[in-house]
């Protein structure tokens, strides 16, 4: 009993842990240009901004790596209307979370 809770202590504390979201880099923009041709670096991080701002209010938010393209495609538009972001802010969202959601982690 007393491991029993002292592992569910533990995997409470790291489910309280905040996520750390990657800091994207030219080589990101490189990558989103492919898909979003002219995406820039700045674009980028606009985005991460507006996510970071705006998807952690009602809910802890996801690493983009938690979801692929398909998924994000389906969430980001029905957020982004909960959120009240305007049709830039939804488009550079999207464009952050499909970038990074291929984005390699350290």
């Amino acid at each position: 009993m007393k491991k029993t809770i002292i592992v569910f202590a533990f995997a409470l504390i790291a489910a309280c842990a905040p996520v750390k979201l990657l800091q994207p880099t030219q080589a990101d923009a490189d990558r989103g240009s492919q898909k979003f041709p002219g995406f820039s670096l700045s674009e980028l991080n606009e985005g991460k901004s507006i996510y970071e701002a705006h998807c952690n209010k009602c809910h802890r938010f996801k690493v983009p790596e938690s979801r692929d393209e398909m998924k994000w495609d389906m969430v980001i538009p029905k957020m982004a209307k909960k959120a009240k972001l305007d049709s830039v802010q939804e488009s550079l969202v999207l464009k952050y979370v499909v970038t990074m959601s291929t984005a390699k982690t350290k």
